[in-house]
């Protein structure tokens, strides 16, 4: 009997609490509008990336990448420009990225009327599709073609870069010279290794017979004028893209061939302060939006590629659109 006295008394609270709540609910209605419903804001992934690839597929993982890159652009008004990328810190630029890139402008901007902005890590690459990429990114452009780089650019993908109207780049940000390499080896070094070869052997006399038997054996005369060849190549390459900005035109060929030429070292470290040097400060730029855009975006990159290497023994690249997943590469690290 005890029970049921107690279990009544507690439905009497209850219920006497929903009515207070209705008359609370009603009163604050009557005295007040009510307040207004924010719309719903587009919110970043909250699962931190390690626990995240543990158990996303690859397309859930492109999805997410294409999310947060789209949120950088927007942070920093970039989300109306046509913003392409080559990403790739382990692979080389070849007709894939070409062909990429081509369908990404053709995505983004059919019509010719927004500024193309091209982020850019790389290691290089071929001459020929890099040389080509610049000219169809410009060809496309409206008003300014922008390369970005936040770190390396080097070779194939600096060739890229001189063709724009402006490049940005911060204090670890870094082009390089742009000798063709054959075969990881420099094309330079054949005829600069042929004339240490004649200075000994004119030196040496008795060594002659000697180096002229090795050579045979190394080279062939076609595989010599094709080293000349290809570097003369590069420097035309550069030259024509130098030479369609009026401030460097007369300048051109000497900028061309400094940077083919001049350096004896592919890896050399052409830096901010070097490349202005080279091409002047006001086509170098830094501490822009879209540098700060590129290092968020680098950011994020090297996060995701480091946890894909242990976790996985992949590696990430991006090419093209950068908000189409499909640009996004999941693959196989050759390392491993």
């Amino acid at each position: 009997m005890a029970t049921n006295v107690k279990f009544q008394s507690n439905a009497t609270d209850i219920q006497a609490t929903i009515e207070n709540t209705e008359i609370t609910e009603n009163e604050s209605t009557d005295s007040s509008p009510p307040e207004p419903i924010e719309p719903e804001q587009k919110k970043v992934e909250e699962v931190p990336w390690s626990a995240f690839l543990k158990s996303a597929n690859q397309q859930a993982i492109r999805k997410r990448i294409c999310s947060e890159i789209e949120i950088i652009l927007t942070t920093h008004n970039l989300q109306s420009d046509c913003c392409l990328a080559i990403l790739e810190p382990a692979d080389s630029i070849d007709s894939f990225d070409l062909d990429r890139i081509y369908r990404g402008l053709n995505e983004l901007n059919p019509n010719h009327d927004k500024r193309v902005i091209l982020f850019v890590i790389s290691a290089g690459g071929s001459i020929e599709p890099a040389y080509q990429i610049s000219k169809l990114c410009k060809s496309f452009s409206k008003g300014e073609f922008i390369v970005v780089v936040p770190r390396n650019a080097k070779s194939a993908a600096t060739m890229i870069a001189i063709g724009a109207d402006e490049i940005h780049m911060g204090l670890l940000g870094q082009l390089g010279p742009i000798d063709p390499q054959i075969g990881g080896l420099p094309a330079l070094g054949v005829s600069q290794a042929l004339r240490t070869i004649a200075s000994v052997a004119q030196k040496y006399p008795g060594s002659a017979e000697m180096f002229a038997k090795y050579l045979r054996q190394a080279l062939t005369v076609e595989q010599i004028g094709y080293c000349d060849r290809i570097s003369e190549s590069a420097m035309q390459y550069a030259q024509r893209l130098l030479s369609t900005k009026p401030a460097l035109a007369s300048s051109s060929s000497r900028i061309a061939r400094e940077l083919v030429y001049e350096y004896k070292d592919h890896g050399f470290v052409i830096d901010l302060d070097e490349a202005r040097k080279h091409l002047g400060e006001d086509w170098i730029k830094t501490g822009t939006a879209e540098l700060r855009a590129a290092e968020h975006i680098y950011t994020l990159i090297e996060l995701i590629n480091l946890l894909l290497r242990r976790q996985q023994s992949k590696r990430l690249l991006i090419c093209g659109n950068l908000l189409d997943e499909s640009s996004i590469l999941i693959l196989e690290n050759e390392d491993d």
